[in-house]
């Protein structure tokens, strides 16, 4: 509970429980999404997707990056 006193008015103090209550709500949200499991053939087509990706990244930088191609495309796959 927000304590009564000088510092806000009562709207304002309504206003900060809802605002706090739909953070709280938001966050339980997150944390449904984040703990649903992944499918294993969607993972998998990811992976190969991105592999796929970090491959053919070179080819696509090396006229505009020149040597510094391959340490931005390290970095890039690190990430």
């Amino acid at each position: 509970d927000v304590s009564y006193g000088p510092n806000f008015t009562s709207r304002e103090r309504l206003t900060l429980l809802k605002s706090a209550e739909k953070l709280t709500d938001a966050i339980g949200q997150c944390e449904r999404i984040h703990q649903t499991a992944v499918p294993l053939n969607y993972a998998r087509h990811s992976l190969r997707s991105l592999t796929l990706w970090l491959f053919t990244l070179p080819f696509a930088m090396v006229k505009d990056l020149g040597l510094l191609t391959g340490p931005v495309v390290g970095v890039t796959a690190w990430l």
